[in-house]
């Protein structure tokens, strides 16, 4: 997890395996991200954007201190 602000926080994955994505039209030589967001306020949000194999592995309760 990663600090953004105060309320809002990174909680996304990073796939360093990935190298072709959208078929052959893109592809990176770095892995990507899956971003999510978990963000804390009057209510509390995931965001998630993380491709379903990874979703298990952000897929926790969070603890207060995270």
């Amino acid at each position: 997890m990663f600090k953004i602000t105060d309320t809002v926080s990174w909680v996304g994955k990073i796939d360093w395996e990935l190298n072709k994505f959208h078929g052959e039209e893109y592809s990176t030589h770095k892995g990507s991200s899956y971003n999510s967001y978990l963000i804390r306020d009057e209510k509390t949000v995931l965001i998630d954007t993380v491709w379903a194999p990874f979703f298990k592995g952000i897929r926790r309760k969070p603890k207060k201190s995270d």
